[in-house]
């Protein structure tokens, strides 16, 4: 549908996908001959003070957790973008060299039936490596013994997970179990494209032509959300002819803001900062409890505009209910009658629109008082400089 926007974050998402799929599928000598590539792999390494940065990308329980910040940075953007992506590695097939790159916590997981068992704070720091050490004789990964100096600087962490094994509390990640098998051969070279490959998205983000663009990575997701009933009210053929006019931004945003539930209402402030907005009462009437319909439609002195826009432009039967049900749907066949020439309905009622948002943000802002005269001389002089531009246009 062409008015489902996908939510803020989805968006964003999708936007910056176009760089983690390039962070996870280029090799690192294309990446280090790009400038923007090169400063991600950079940055990524460098806060999480890691070799690769496919790591923190594709295992959370890697990054680095900072103190908690108001501000969204870009590692943020590219964590988000990535795990907005269904993710399962059982049947990732990879090499020792590959497994001994990973934090230990990335090898084994609590199963449901442990829940009450948790990992301490130096277990997060762990790899691998230094648990695990590959046995050349055997071909495969083996855990160190427990007498080895190496584990004796993590203390009693190593036992903790080696007993949680034992017992069954914690176990092996499937791609890790093959590791501890004797094997044919031993692999050097470390790729974390098998994970990669794992990513549940409909192409293959390894393949060398499969670009995932923005739109394909937000419909990969949307296709799960449900549209709210007020988009789902409004037919994409509508969508399309709304977004193909001649609009100001200011007028799209109106309309946009209405359909979406978007509108700042009193009621609605008060529910979320009551100690900044002390009633749910229109600011303007003080009478009513605020809605978007009311704040557009219903109010007193918006009725009177409402009133004179029929009166002076539309067919006189016209009722607001009429213009708002117009707007809510963006269908415009039932109010196609216009008394003035040169002009179609629909962007009366956006001027309209418009001009009652605007007398009401300045009377918010500006404490200027909501008169529904100087809206209607302001709607006046909007569509006849509309009709002006259309015949200037008709002309060239």
């Amino acid at each position: 549908m062409f008015g489902h926007f996908p939510k803020p974050k989805l968006q964003s998402s999708a936007l910056y996908f176009r760089w983690v799929q390039s962070l996870l599928t280029l090799g690192q000598q294309a990446i280090d001959n790009h400038p923007v590539f090169y400063m991600l792999s950079h940055h990524v390494r460098n806060i999480n003070q890691c070799h690769y940065h496919h790591i923190p990308l594709l295992f959370p329980c890697s990054r680095t957790q900072g103190v908690r910040k108001q501000r969204i940075g870009t590692l943020d953007m590219l964590y988000r973008a990535i795990d907005y992506i269904p993710r399962s590695f059982d049947q990732a097939i990879i090499n020792p060299a590959t497994a001994f790159t990973l934090p230990l916590q990335a090898a084994f997981y609590a199963p449901p039936s442990s829940s009450s068992m948790s990992v301490s704070a130096k277990v997060k720091q762990m790899m691998v490596s230094d648990v695990f050490h590959y046995n050349s004789y055997l071909r495969l990964l083996h855990w160190k013994d427990t007498l080895d100096s190496d584990l004796l600087v993590w203390k009693r962490a190593p036992p903790t997970i080696y007993k949680g094994l034992i017992t069954g509390n914690f176990k092996l990640q499937h791609y890790f179990v093959p590791l501890c098998r004797p094997a044919s051969f031993m692999d050097t070279n470390i790729s974390f494209a098998p994970f990669v490959n794992c990513l549940s998205l409909d192409v293959s983000l390894t393949a060398a032509k499969s670009k995932v663009s923005a739109k394909l990575f937000r419909s990969a997701f949307q296709s799960t959300q449900i549209a709210p009933e007020s988009l789902r009210n409004v037919f994409a053929a509508s969508w399309k002819y709304f977004w193909s006019l001649s609009l100001t931004v200011f007028q799209r945003n109106v309309i946009y803001r209405l359909i979406n539930g978007c509108i700042p209402n009193r009621s609605f402030l008060h529910l979320v900062m009551p100690t900044v907005f002390d009633s749910p009462l229109c600011p303007v009437c003080v009478v009513s409890r605020d809605s978007s319909s009311h704040l557009l439609f219903r109010c007193p002195s918006k009725e009177k505009v409402w009133q004179g826009v029929i009166f002076e432009f539309l067919w006189p039967t016209t009722s607001i209910g009429d213009i708002k049900e117009a707007l809510l749907s963006l269908d415009f066949s039932y109010l196609w009658y216009c008394q003035v020439k040169g002009i179609d309905s629909y962007k009366i009622l956006f001027t309209s629109l418009s001009q009652i948002w605007l007398a009401h943000m300045r009377f918010v802002f500006n404490q200027v008082p909501v008169s529904p005269a100087a809206i209607l001389a302001s709607i006046r002089i909007n569509i006849q400089k509309m009709i002006d531009e259309d015949q200037c246009q008709s002309l060239l």
